[in-house]
């Protein structure tokens, strides 16, 4: 299925032309239908049954407020918008809110020893920074 582009309307030319729809009208007309419809087939109505099928209807995207990830991950997306990506030591102890994310670059997953973090998203929970993936607070 191809774009079909579409001329400029004939506005210098009358619409009627004793008492029928003009040459220069009834070109435009068919040009539109054409880039609707183009052979029989509904380009409008294809493009929303793609959009339709791209998307499972029973996944839902859950913003939060803020800089937060909403919603359970239960069914949904969680969309999350980090506050910063640093090193642990660079981030943040004031100004932060209840469930704001974050990117630690050198903060450890379980496993990983002392200095060697190969990095974890976080968020900040009663004062300190937790890892996600240990629910520990962060660290380097």
């Amino acid at each position: 299925m191809t774009a079909t582009r579409v001329p400029p309307p004939p506005f210098n030319t009358p619409f009627l032309d004793g008492g029928f729809v003009s040459n220069a009208w009834q070109f435009f007309i068919s040009a539109l239908y054409g880039a609707l419809y183009g052979e029989g087939f509904d380009k409008v109505e294809a493009a929303h049954a793609a959009a339709v099928a791209a998307v499972p209807r029973a996944t839902q995207v859950v913003a939060g407020g803020g800089l937060q990830a909403g919603g359970s991950l239960v069914g949904n997306v969680a969309v999350t918008f980090y506050r910063l990506t640093c090193a642990v030591a660079a981030l943040p102890t004031s100004g932060n809110s209840e469930g704001d994310w974050a990117y630690a670059l050198d903060g450890r997953k379980p496993g990983e020893g002392t200095g060697a973090g190969t990095g974890v998203p976080c968020f900040w929970s009663n004062g300190h920074w937790i890892a996600a993936t240990s629910g520990a607070a962060v660290t380097a």
